[in-house]
């Protein structure tokens, strides 16, 4: 018998309340709008720092190489725009606003769903059939798992859309006898390395190298190895900090607080019995999750449909969510109630998604964003190539603080990378990893992501103590990507 077998699964027991599944964490919510607050001020600080300017714009909105001018005499942002910033976000006329408003709608209905799912006991049900088949090979889970959610966002650029399977991760996972940390690392964060690795990205590797008129998903070499290298690096080290807060359990820097949210569920996991409707529920609510996944893989090649994939999530987990419920019984006023109640518990989060989008208000409105870009953009011009490389990753990294969509910020900034690339000899199918590095790493960790702040509200695991634990993750990632980009840059495009 291996080590696996010799733990035995907690039992974890309480009187469950109504709604549970999903519920904010208040630690988690107000930690999150702390830093972002921080954030929020630095911006407008540096709207006093930083000249005004701005740069010349093409027939798609993509800046001009050479156009940059300071204007003292732009309006800049006034300080009861600064004050409303997190309201000013939701302008019509504030480029990216749909967007917020999506995530908004998408983080209501994902509230709404799973207090359905929670009450008809089909969440529960789930985490009890997996823990019953995997109780003795668990571990097999940690890969399994991560490499599902890792698949999905490098082939079909899936992040925000994974958000609502988060919550179930996190109770297996607590059914497993893990902790938060361990959900998280094994779902969002392994999304997030896949998309950063981008195999065939089309919202990253897709956009930018169109626009640098290289052939579409072209140079595949380079990102199926930092596929690979991440999966060894996530999975390694979630494999041994299982092992390690199974052997103690108190070890686990959210151990308190995962105590008290344990409590509000009973997994009973030897006297599991299947249940033919709750089968059956679970089977419809799986096929309108695939659904998402083959539109996400339809949009690859029928491009239009990419700027809807978001609607559909919604759309279907809608659809999926209240069919599941349905199937199990629940109906009527009570369907309703529990839709309203489930809603309303994720109400806060949206002050957490709009004080984040104020950084990006402050900047954009301060007329700073095409200073900042203009200032590294001349740094990288004298640089030698390897040199040059890391500040195009930094460059990227910054932009996505203000410019959270990945194919919003290849169009604003690749043209003029893809410039600059002959001037300092980087093959711009290197700058191109450059930029899908920035732009999916950056997922995992910058508090101004609206999908991270979220997923933490949702779980035990406050802002700081996530970067804390990812710490060395980071670290090794952004080595062996920086180390993937020298070897492309120096050996494979020499």
């Amino acid at each position: 018998m291996d080590n696996a077998e010799k733990i035995e699964l907690p039992e974890i027991t309480g009187n469950r309340q109504e709604g549970k599944a999903i519920k904010l964490s208040k630690r988690a919510v107000i930690s999150a709008v702390v830093v972002v607050l921080l954030l929020v001020i630095v911006s407008y600080v540096l709207t006093f720092v930083l000249p005004r300017g701005e740069y010349q714009r093409d027939e798609r909105g993509s800046l001009i190489d050479g156009t940059y001018q300071e204007n003292p005499e732009l309006d800049g942002i006034t300080w009861w725009q600064f004050l409303l910033a997190p309201l000013m976000i939701l302008s019509p006329t504030v480029e990216g606003s749909t967007m917020i408003y999506v995530i908004i709608v998408l983080m209501l209905v994902i509230g709404a769903i799973f207090t359905v799912l929670d009450e008809s006991k089909i969440l529960i049900y789930l985490i009890e059939s997996m823990t019953a088949k995997f109780k003795n090979r668990k571990y097999i889970l940690i890969f399994a798992i991560s490499f599902t959610f890792m698949f999905l966002g490098s082939a079909v650029g899936m992040f925000e859309e994974l958000i609502a399977l988060v919550p179930v991760i996190v109770m297996l996972c607590y059914a497993m006898g893990w902790d938060a940390l361990v959900g998280l690392g094994i779902s969002i964060l392994a999304a997030s390395c896949g998309f950063a690795a981008g195999v065939v990205n089309p919202f990253s590797v897709g956009v930018a190298q169109t626009l640098g008129g290289i052939p579409l998903f072209s140079g595949i070499g380079p990102r199926i190895l930092t596929f690979v290298l991440a999966y060894i690096i996530v999975t390694g080290f979630i494999f041994v900090y299982a092992k390690r807060i199974d052997k103690s359990p108190s070890l686990s820097p959210v151990y308190a607080l995962d105590l008290v949210r344990k409590k509000e569920f009973s997994f009973n996991i030897d006297a599991f019995v299947r249940d033919k409707k709750k089968d059956m529920a679970i089977r419809w609510f799986a096929w309108w999750m695939i659904f998402v996944v083959i539109c996400s893989i339809a949009s690859i090649f029928f491009q239009p449909l990419a700027e809807y994939v978001m609607y559909i999530t919604v759309a279907v987990y809608i659809i999926g969510g209240i069919g599941a419920a349905v199937l199990c019984g629940i109906r009527g006023k009570r369907l309703f109630k529990l839709l309203g109640k489930g809603s309303l518990a994720l109400v806060p989060a949206v002050l957490m998604i709009l004080v984040a989008g104020g950084v990006r208000y402050i900047v954009t409105e301060g007329d700073i964003m095409d200073s900042i870009l203009y200032l590294i953009i001349e740094s990288i011009r004298h640089q030698n190539p390897n040199t040059a490389l890391l500040l195009i990753y930094a460059v990227v990294f910054v932009f996505e603080i203000f410019v959270p969509s990945g194919s919003a910020k290849a169009l604003l900034i690749m043209p003029i990378i893809f410039d600059i690339c002959g001037v300092v000899g980087v093959h711009p199918q290197v700058a191109v990893l450059a930029f899908t590095f920035a732009d999916g790493f950056s997922n995992m960790f910058l508090p101004t992501n609206a999908g991270l702040l979220l997923i933490l509200g949702l779980t035990t695991v406050e802002y700081p103590k996530w970067i804390k634990w990812s710490f060395l993750i980071l670290i090794a990632l952004l080595a062996m990507t920086i180390g993937v980009l020298m070897l492309s840059q120096n050996a494979i495009y020499a």
